[in-house]
């Protein structure tokens, strides 16, 4: 005579199955969708009104940021290096600079390297203040917009390790969980998606896209005429496509400088692809899929698939 083991913490596989179910798609769908609203944005109808630095900091943060003014500042004669490495005052600042434009040329008369700029006070202030106004125009994402964002991933992070919990011990005491264990896998995928949070909208997304095609004669595999152009055209440059720009511009400053050679990939790669929710809602799909199995016709030894 066979005896079954006791369903584990007293509720049958089927009945887990089909409520964890419920609440994976529940979650999943209401993450994707409140991640589509959030990352939306304000579109940008005027891409004059977008300065270079701003740009940089969609495209890459603040490090792209530091790197454009100072690219810029480079093209007005303003900054310069010497060989140990330390960034000079090359001129009196050209009309027009911007906050951290300021600062940087301010780091520069104190001898900073170009690597210690974005932990300058100075800098860092106005780096804050480059962020709230894109913040502000719906094109930049702050902390707590991110955090926010990343609650949804922490609430399906607990229903994963509940899942996980329920399939160990339901298998230690010998009760399938196979249906539950292949549930567990889009879930994790979607929890992966949930949790990469962009600090740009796809607005921004978008006005970037825009942006390197308008401007595609800025490439460094372009071989643009740098000498021919003005500061906000270089800064321009080292915002779309990195620090490439600045090599092909001054190599010997680039070098002195110890600027990393970073060339910026598609303006759309950067960390929005699920920020429209499509991708990872369709992880919510697989999981009712599983919905066949929640009536515990496939389940052999009592309906046990939930574990």
């Amino acid at each position: 005579m066979t005896v079954l083991a006791a369903d584990t913490w007293g509720i049958p596989g089927p009945v887990f199955l089909r409520w964890y179910l419920v609440a994976a798609v529940v979650l999943v769908v209401g993450t994707a969708v409140y991640r589509f609203r959030a990352l939306a944005g304000t579109p940008v109808t005027d891409h004059g009104a977008l300065g270079p630095q701003q740009v940089a900091y969609l495209n890459g943060g603040d490090q792209l940021a530091v790197w454009t003014s100072l690219g810029g500042l480079r093209r007005a004669g303003a900054v310069g290096a010497h060989p140990d490495r330390r960034l000079v005052p090359g001129g009196p600042l050209p009309a027009g600079v911007t906050p951290l434009d300021q600062a940087v040329h301010h780091a520069a008369t104190r001898g900073l390297r170009s690597r210690e700029l974005a932990r300058d006070e100075w800098v860092r202030r106005a780096l804050d203040e480059l962020r709230d106004g894109l913040v502000r125009r719906g094109l930049a994402l702050d902390q707590d917009r991110r955090r926010a964002l990343r609650r949804g991933a922490l609430l399906i992070g607990v229903l994963l390790a509940i899942g996980f919990l329920r399939a160990f011990v339901g298998l230690s005491h010998s009760r399938p969980a196979g249906f539950l264990m292949l549930t567990l896998v889009p879930l994790f995928i979607a929890f992966l998606l949930f949790n990469r949070v962009p600090w740009r909208t796809r607005a921004a997304t978008a006005a970037l896209r825009d942006l390197r095609r308008r401007h595609a004669w800025l490439r460094p595999a372009a071989a643009p005429a740098y000498a021919t152009y003005g500061p906000s055209d270089a800064a321009l440059g080292v915002a779309l496509f990195g620090t490439a720009t600045l090599w092909t511009m001054d190599p010997g400053f680039a070098e002195q400088a110890e600027i990393q050679r970073q060339a910026m990939g598609s303006a759309g790669s950067t960390g929005t692809s699920c920020g429209g929710g499509s991708s990872c809602s369709g992880g919510s799909s697989s999981c009712s899929g599983g919905s066949s199995c929640s009536g515990g016709g496939g389940c052999g030894g009592g309906g046990g698939c939930g574990g």
